[in-house]
């Protein structure tokens, strides 16, 4: 193994436990997750007359 070789898995580790974590905090088991923001309604168009098609 050389010196890298630590480092890389070092960082793999890290990258895995942060890649879990985000994870966890967007399906809401750690803390409120994420929500989508709420749309707006929209209003419906009345729809065109067959003189205007």
């Amino acid at each position: 193994m050389t010196a890298a070789s630590p480092i890389v898995l070092l960082l793999l580790l890290i990258a895995v436990l942060v890649g879990a974590l985000m994870v966890g905090v967007a399906t809401g088991r750690i803390g409120d997750g994420i929500d989508l923001p709420a749309r707006p309604r929209r209003t419906r168009r009345a729809k065109r007359s067959r003189d205007l098609r």
